[in-house]
């Protein structure tokens, strides 16, 4: 049943005031709402009308009504009036990247802290899958005699850098040998689990560096294996500023969800290509997130879907700012991502300037 112009008035303004409130709306406050120009006997039998239909729910005999998850989600696909974000609103975001970042990982936290101060509800940033990168450079660098930092150079900016124990001692050339060899079969090309498997040909000519070369090449498959999974939380403390959460009980669940890498990934890659996705209460498939909303949007770098950023709040959420903020940061993410990789490559054809001119000398 198709619901009235009054009806959509009457469940907008309830909603709204329930967002603000986090209480249970009554007939009187929906009249003073909508300017009297309606009794408060008519709000009366419509609420009566919107619960039989589902739209709301009575916690207490004597007390308003509170809005479902079913009148959330016409909130959200039908009720919203959606604006642009303001300047002011649009400054949150330069207040925590900085300009030279290269670091995937610190672009990731300062995405997810930008998203929860301005949301202010939990933020969850998903990393970008080595499969949806360009590799531009790999290098391994000398830390000790047996050791080394693997460093992993994408067009996403220094996405992984790992240490590496060696069995044996090696040396920095030798280090040399098997960065050239790398960069030879991934340079320029995005990685999968079948690149992983094709350096066969070259090991012969690696001879001594055999070792070193398999596993470099083990912990890239690693990393492939588990990047589709990994995340950044932001603001996990404001839970606790919502009265949702104000029981110990739910809160500590809420927290040992955030803290559970396969389950939120989980809710991540369900969403992973879509534009923005709200999922409310009982449409989350986590049972944990039943009393939820969650929006998430995906972020691409260059034209390739990289991964999902994403609000977690209780389903009385502010959905209009929040969409607003998710669209800004996934193309702020984007941007800045993009130009983490053009630093380094303008970074590394300097250096290879630098020492072309030494060479010549």
């Amino acid at each position: 049943m198709e619901l009235s112009e009054r009806k959509k008035k009457i469940l907008k303004t309830i909603i709204d005031d329930y967002i603000s409130t986090a209480m249970p709306v009554g007939s009187k406050t929906i009249a003073e709402h909508m300017g009297m120009s309606i009794s408060s006997a008519t709000v009366r039998n419509e609420m009566n009308e919107l619960e039989s239909m589902g739209y709301l729910d009575q916690p207490h005999t004597s007390a308003g009504r509170i809005p479902s998850d079913k009148a959330f989600r016409m909130y959200v696909d039908s009720l919203l009036e959606m604006t642009q974000l303001t300047a002011p609103e649009i400054s949150f975001a330069s207040d925590y990247y900085d300009e030279r970042m290269v670091q995937t990982e610190a672009v990731l936290k300062a995405a997810a802290s930008a998203i929860s101060e301005a949301t202010d509800y939990v933020s969850v940033v998903m990393a970008p899958r080595l499969s949806s990168v360009t590799i531009r450079h790999l290098q391994l660098v000398p830390i000790s005699d047996n050791s080394a930092l693997a460093v992993l150079v994408t067009d996403a900016g220094v996405i992984r850098d790992t240490p590496i124990a060696f069995n044996t001692a090696v040396t920095p050339e030798q280090l040399e040998d098997v960065s050239k060899a790398l960069n030879n079969i991934f340079a320029g090309r995005r990685l999968t689990s079948e690149d992983l498997n094709i350096h066969s040909e070259i090991m012969q000519e690696l001879k001594g560096q055999r070792e070193v070369f398999s596993q470099v090449t083990d912990i890239l498959r690693s990393h492939l294996l588990t990047s589709d999974t990994a995340f950044t939380v932001g603001g996990t403390a404001k839970l606790l500023s919502h009265p949702e959460y104000s029981d110990v009980e739910r809160a500590r669940d809420m927290l040992q969800l955030l803290d559970s890498g396969s389950e939120i990934g989980s809710v991540l890659k369900e969403s992973d290509g879509v534009e923005m996705k709200v999922s409310i209460g009982s449409e989350n498939r986590s049972s944990r997130l039943k009393d939820c909303a969650v929006v998430t949007a995906s972020y691409k770098i260059g034209d390739r879907n990289a991964g999902t950023i994403g609000v977690i709040g209780p389903v009385r959420m502010q959905y209009d700012k929040v969409i607003k903020v998710l669209s800004y940061m996934k193309q702020s993410l984007s941007e800045v991502l993009g130009s983490s990789g053009k630093l380094i490559e303008e970074g590394s054809k300097e250096k290879e300037n630098e020492e072309g001119k030494k060479a010549e000398i």
